[in-house]
């Protein structure tokens, strides 16, 4: 075996520890705040037939992106900490300390699926992310489950507009009461 040029580092990030495997378009990068659709494969230290270490699948989003709302904590905390500064198509890889997965003792998990004190690795691609408040953050939202609250909310406004422009007109009179 010859020595192969040195590869990714492991680099200490936010209390996790990340490596780029693919680069991606930096102009956009994920912050607190944002909502982040990532695709996502979790694996832990596992022991194959032949007693080798190696890294057992437990979690994957497979093709279809999971939306995250970063900093929510929907999801364990090392992913989100870990997902802070990746830009828009990096793959990056995110070791997770027991703390910060699900060892948690600040969020109570139905079930584990990863015995105590178990470090994990996700390795997670972000495929979009959409600031908050963004012209395609309304487009999703009005997509998505919620816009339905948001479309007849819009509706609603629109008709008791319309019901007050059109309406009978006997308020404008009691608006205008001569002051003394």
């Amino acid at each position: 075996a010859r020595m192969e040029e040195a590869g990714p580092e492991w680099t200490d990030h936010n209390g996790v520890k990340i490596m780029t495997l693919k680069e991606g378009d930096c102009r956009k990068q994920a912050q607190f705040g944002d909502v982040v659709y990532i695709t996502h494969v979790g694996a832990k230290p596992g022991v194959d037939e032949e007693g080798n270490q190696r890294m057992e699948q437990f979690d994957g989003s497979g093709e279809k992106p999971l939306k995250v709302n970063l900093g929510e904590n929907r999801i364990i905390k090392g992913m989100e900490k870990g997902m802070v500064g990746q830009c828009v198509g990096e793959q990056r890889n995110v070791l997770i300390p027991p703390h910060l997965a699900f060892d948690d003792p600040t969020v109570r998990f139905k079930s584990k699926p990863v015995p105590e004190g178990t470090t994990i690795l996700y390795q997670i691609t972000i495929t979009k992310i959409v600031q908050p408040g963004s012209a395609s953050a309304a487009y999703d939202d009005i997509w998505g489950f919620i816009g339905m609250y948001y479309q007849v909310a819009i509706l609603a406004v629109v008709v008791a507009f319309t019901l007050y422009k059109c309406g009978p007109k006997s308020r404008k009179k009691s608006s205008k009461k001569k002051r003394g």
